[in-house]
């Protein structure tokens, strides 16, 4: 399992190291081979990878589709990675996309969604695109109308209840499966809404703000079952989630929390938190899995995030909006403290002084050891920085003071065992002294770092030069 794993990660970092261009161009085949039904080993494996390293690429490549995503494609603004048990007002968790179109191409309507796979998987390879959205769209519509017949004898049928749950497999199979029904429905709408807006908003103030609350206001008005799914759709296009509190600030005409949360705009807090929440969730997952860089971000955004709303709503103290969001500064210190305060303990690890002859035969510093310390350190910088927003003051100056002493007096150490050392141990020893001298960079500063460098090199080469003479 762990050679599967270290080969994943090599195949990752190749089609990483590919141009865009060439990523795009080699998922489009892998895609169009997929609906030809060519036998192409781990071509999931390649196309998972590819869609996790070009969604980091702006603006996405154009993808060959297949008829289950043109199915759910209306959804996708709409769909949340979060856990289904998580609740997210206008979304729904991609988790339950497989089960609804299993249930449907099983029991609802089995004929029509094969007739459907196989009509758009020729208009695909004949690049007749306006049909295959054509056939999409009239699925869509006969499984909404199948829906509804489902959902009406939920309350007469016990095991018709029981048989969604079971097919949707969600802590919430019914309102999955409503939510879901709301957005077919919604179809048309909310794409005539989606076409009224841009598709990136760049500066989200004055004119342009003043514009989405007009929309939103219409929407209230006219359409209000729309009213979540609409600030999703807004939500989705702007610069940061959190500014969509702009949206509730201006329509209440008014920046105090109580004020806010007597309007129909309290919705924009809720799902403003609730995605916070989902990030911290994503944090603690990147987290353990050692993946920094994403943790990074992740971090990043929480910070931006809270300071962002205390800066445009008046909280307050005590009450509910101020308690949540000190839950979620707690949860972020919870996730993320006890990984920090293990950093000195591997920094150790990694440049302690063992007398050369207990060393091992061989010994050697382990590189993957070090490039994780390094990544983790420059988590705990990144940390340092989001540390006030993000009640980690406390943790980050224990964690960065034990940090110093360590460095500083270990390295010295090292430098004096560097002037002696002979044969293996020098090898052995320099290989500490650059893990050291590459610790205090990420701590300490470039500047540091090289004037560590260069003394490390004098007391290998010309110390060692002088004692001989």
């Amino acid at each position: 399992m762990a050679g599967a794993g270290r080969a994943s990660e090599k195949l990752r970092h190749y089609l990483s190291e590919l141009t865009p261009e060439a990523r795009g161009l080699l998922m489009a085949e892998l895609e169009r081979g997929l609906l030809r039904g060519d036998g192409m080993p781990q071509a999931q494996l390649l196309l998972q990878h590819l869609r996790e390293i070009l969604a980091e690429h702006e603006p996405p490549p154009e993808r060959v589709g297949n008829p289950v995503r043109l199915f759910f494609m209306p959804i996708e603004p709409y769909i949340v990675d979060d856990g289904p048990e998580h609740v997210h007002d206008g979304r729904l968790a991609r988790a339950c996309i497989q089960p609804i179109w299993d249930w449907i191409s099983a029991d609802l309507a089995p004929d029509e969604s094969k007739a459907y796979a196989d009509d758009v998987t020729r208009f695909m390879l004949n690049s007749e695109p306006a049909k295959a959205e054509q056939a999409a769209q009239a699925l869509q519509d006969l499984v909404a109308s199948r829906f509804e017949e489902a959902l009406a004898n939920i309350g007469r049928d016990d095991k018709v209840r029981r048989q969604l749950a079971f097919r949707v497999g969600t802590p919430r199979a019914q309102a999955d499966v409503l939510a879901f029904l709301h957005l077919l429905r919604a179809r048309d709408a909310l794409a005539a809404l989606a076409a009224r807006m841009p598709v990136r908003f760049r500066n989200f103030t004055g004119d342009q703000l003043d514009f989405v609350v007009g929309l939103l206001d219409g929407v209230l008005a006219r359409q209000k079952e729309l009213f979540p799914y609409a600030l999703i759709l807004v939500m989705g296009r702007l610069p940061a989630a959190w500014q969509l509190v702009r949206v509730a600030v201006k329509a209440a005409e008014s920046d105090a929390a109580d004020r806010v949360a007597e309007t129909s705009y309290a919705l924009v807090v809720k799902i403003v938190f609730a995605e916070m929440e989902r990030s911290m969730r994503q944090l603690d997952h990147d987290f353990k899995r050692g993946n920094m860089p994403a943790a990074t971000d992740h971090l990043k955004d929480l910070h931006d995030s809270v300071r962002g709303v205390r800066s445009e709503i008046a909280l307050g103290s005590g009450t509910l909006w101020a308690r949540q969001l000190a839950a979620i500064r707690a949860g972020v210190a919870n996730v993320v403290r006890p990984e920090l305060e293990s950093i000195a303990g591997r920094v150790r690890r990694v440049i302690r002084i063992t007398p050369g002859r207990q060393l091992p035969h061989g010994a050697v510093v382990d590189r993957d050891e070090v490039a994780e310390v390094e990544r983790m350190l420059a988590f705990l910088s990144a940390c340092k920085t989001c540390a006030s927003e993000l009640a980690l003051n406390e943790i980050t100056m224990r964690v960065v003071t034990d940090l110093q002493n360590y460095l500083e007096n270990g390295s010295r150490a090292l430098l004096d065992v560097l002037r002696t050392a002979e044969g293996p141990e020098l090898a052995y020893r320099q290989a500490q002294m650059d893990a050291a001298i590459r610790f205090c960079g990420k701590l300490f500063g470039t500047e540091y770092a090289n004037l560590l460098a260069r003394a490390a090199d004098v007391a290998a080469t010309s110390e060692r030069a002088a004692a001989r003479s």
